[in-house]
């Protein structure tokens, strides 16, 4: 076999310095010295042997063979494909096409689904941010049903704080209620006491306690104070799921908790 290996190598040494000679692909011995390089190429270097390997591998191993007398028969053809194989392995892990197409397929599905998702969360966060906003202008219609008119010109989230402001320094005084507590007369002393909408510390440490809950004007004005408190980060909806004693916790540690 050594004999063979020395025997090619002398063969591709008298191709190489017989190809400058002008005419020299035409001519038969041209013909014949490829014949016998290939020939004892094929010897010294054997084709694999089949296997139960994949197919990708055999496809591999069929390349590599066929690149073995590339070299040899065409060099400079066979240097522009090594070029072109080593820049490909350097710039990525090779799949095989099929395998990447089919990734390829499950990503794309994965977005289909994720974008699904999405878009159906966007769609019950507009449906909440609706409910939220009906909510809201109920609270403000109860307010200004309830307080004292305010100045015009101010947005609605302003006017409802001038509106609670109004009800909690009326309720602190004791009057502020205009004319229509004038008008009620000696009906409304004699009628019955009615608790603080807003209520005090007392009130507060009882709720939170789950000793007791909040009246309805309380609740309205304990959701109005928490939407503040927390930066509008939940709605009203969500505030009154969260219930009476968590509320009232998130007053008593606000710091204009009441003493």
């Amino acid at each position: 076999m050594s004999f063979l290996n020395e025997l090619r190598i002398l063969l591709i040494d008298a191709r190489i310095a017989l190809r400058d000679v002008p005419g020299i692909e035409d001519e038969p011995v041209w013909t014949r010295l490829e014949q016998a390089i290939r020939r004892i190429s094929e010897e010294v270097m054997p084709p694999p042997a089949p296997s139960t390997k994949t197919t990708a591998q055999q496809v591999a191993l069929a390349w590599q063979t066929v690149c073995r007398g590339i070299k040899l028969s065409h060099p400079p053809l066979y240097d522009e494909l090594a070029k072109k194989v080593m820049v490909l392995l350097d710039e990525r892990e090779l799949v095989e096409p099929v395998t990447e197409l089919l990734q390829l397929d499950s990503q794309v599905k994965q977005l289909e689904a994720s974008k699904k998702a999405f878009e159906a969360r966007m769609a019950e966060l507009g449906r909440k941010a609706g409910e939220a906003q009906q909510r809201l202008d109920q609270l403000y219609q109860a307010l200004a049903g309830a307080a004292p008119p305010v100045p015009p010109g101010a947005d609605a989230q302003a006017t409802a704080l001038l509106q609670l402001e109004a009800l909690r320094a009326g309720a602190h005084s004791g009057g502020g209620g205009g004319g229509k507590r004038a008008r009620g007369g000696a009906a409304a002393a004699a009628a019955p006491a009615i608790e603080d909408p807003i209520p005090t510390r007392a009130v507060l440490d009882a709720v939170a306690s789950g000793a007791r809950p909040f009246s309805r004007e309380q609740r309205e004005w304990s959701v109005a104070e928490c939407l503040t408190l927390t930066g509008w980060q939940f709605t009203p909806i969500e505030l009154i799921e969260r219930g009476d004693p968590w509320m009232a916790q998130q007053l008593l540690a606000s710091p204009n908790a009441p003493t």
